[in-house]
């Protein structure tokens, strides 16, 4: 029996990709887990944790919630944001980077910002009101 196709994106983009023994996930109702010839399903998952086996190894998956689609042995999971390493340790560092990532780019916008509400008050002040 083939393994399961799994497949997470984010917005950002494809997080992972590839064949896995099995993973488990949860929902609102718990923890459940797929393997080969599970019945389709579709699941709303809680933030939290994603774990799946590869042949490499264990991988896990911090989340913020999204959601999990099983057709014909091809496992989609969308998620809001994704911080994926190979083992728990692992994931407290990638979640430290995306949050730095997360931070840097909310600075930009701040940045952004505050250069449009200067440029905006110097024409007021050039211009006057219309």
């Amino acid at each position: 029996m083939k393994p399961l196709q799994l497949e997470i994106r984010t917005p950002d983009g494809l997080a992972w990709s590839g064949p896995v023994d099995g993973l488990r996930a949860e929902d609102r109702d718990g923890w459940f887990g797929l393997r080969r010839g599970r019945s389709d399903l579709v699941a709303s998952l809680v933030p939290g944790l994603l774990a799946f086996d590869t042949a490499e190894g264990e991988r896990f998956v911090a989340h913020g919630g999204g959601m999990l689609d099983l057709e014909a042995g091809r496992c989609r999971v969308l998620l809001r944001q994704a911080a994926i390493a190979e083992s728990l340790e692992g994931i407290a560092d990638a979640l430290a980077r995306q949050l730095g990532a997360r931070r840097h780019r909310a600075e930009a916008r701040r940045g952004v910002l505050a250069d449009l509400e200067r440029e905006a008050l110097r024409r007021l002040v050039t211009e006057g009101l219309p």
